[in-house]
């Protein structure tokens, strides 16, 4: 999906989880919704420069904290582990679970470690809740992207097996992201209005809540027509790998750039030497 269907989409689910987990608090609730904005744009990592200033600008940038500074880290260590080679611009490097495990924990490091330095303890609860947010926009953006036709590489690099659905979402005739759109903006409105008249309060509005969500999530995939398509070659991507092979002593290959009248000629004269 384009940066604005992963920020609307990724902003209504997390609408709906804090209007249980933290309902009274609009300071954290903001804190985590642009958290979510954030994570939801970070895995793209081939997003193109717009031309001049304008909104997309803003998500392009934010994606080349995930270009320049992590995928080069999860290139390396993914080298040290298995000992391939992977592009840089890959998106599969970010568009899987060890990907966002990385990004989140790169994001980590950016977030916690200076406020643990310069900010008291009873101030860390706002890049808290700021990373939760960005961890929360990077899984919604993986269920988002998976349910189009380029789809997700889940646990890439170790499985090559790819999840993806029907959805195209250049082509202006499929009404499937709208209606994406729709249900969220329902759903999220029943539960806030219900959560405004006091009838979901507490600890008995969390399940309603995470079950709104789970609708919200499960009726995209469901509309989608997801498949599961596994891959049994897996090649060393960015690398090319050659076997050295030995020739039994008596066999001779005929190189195809030459006649075989030339080869046939050499062989006399190697006779002859002998």
């Amino acid at each position: 999906m384009i940066t604005r269907h992963h920020v609307a989409l990724a902003m209504l689910c997390t609408t709906i989880l804090c209007s249980a987990l933290v309902p009274s608090d609009p300071v954290l609730i903001t804190v985590i919704c642009i958290g979510a904005c954030i994570g939801a744009i970070l895995p793209d990592i081939q997003m193109k420069k717009p031309r001049g200033f304008q909104i997309r600008t803003v998500a392009w940038m934010i994606t080349r904290f995930s270009s320049i500074l992590c995928t080069p880290a999860i290139c390396w260590s993914y080298h040290a582990l298995s000992g391939r080679t992977f592009q840089p611009m890959d998106k599969r490097l970010t568009h899987s679970v060890p990907g966002i495990l990385f990004l989140g924990t790169i994001v980590a490091a950016f977030l916690l470690i200076p406020s643990l330095i310069f900010m008291s303890s009873a101030a860390l609860y706002i890049p808290t809740a700021l990373l939760c947010g960005v961890m929360l926009g990077m899984v919604l953006h993986l269920v988002e992207d998976l349910c189009t036709r380029k789809g997700i590489t889940p646990l890439f690099p170790f499985s090559t097996t790819r999840i993806s659905g029907s959805i195209r979402h250049c082509d202006t005739s499929d009404r499937r992201i709208a209606q994406f759109h729709f249900y969220h903006c329902s759903v999220a409105a029943i539960i806030i209005g219900f959560q405004f008249l006091g009838n979901w309060q507490g600890a008995s509005s969390i399940p309603v809540c995470l079950f709104a969500l789970g609708s919200c999530l499960g009726m995209m995939i469901w509309s989608s027509d997801v498949s599961i398509t596994a891959e049994h070659i897996i090649r060393d991507w960015g690398a090319e790998r050659r076997t050295p092979i030995q020739l039994h002593p008596l066999i001779v290959q005929e190189n195809p750039g030459r006649s075989s009248s030339r080869l046939v000629m050499g062989v006399y004269y190697f006779n002859k030497r002998e």
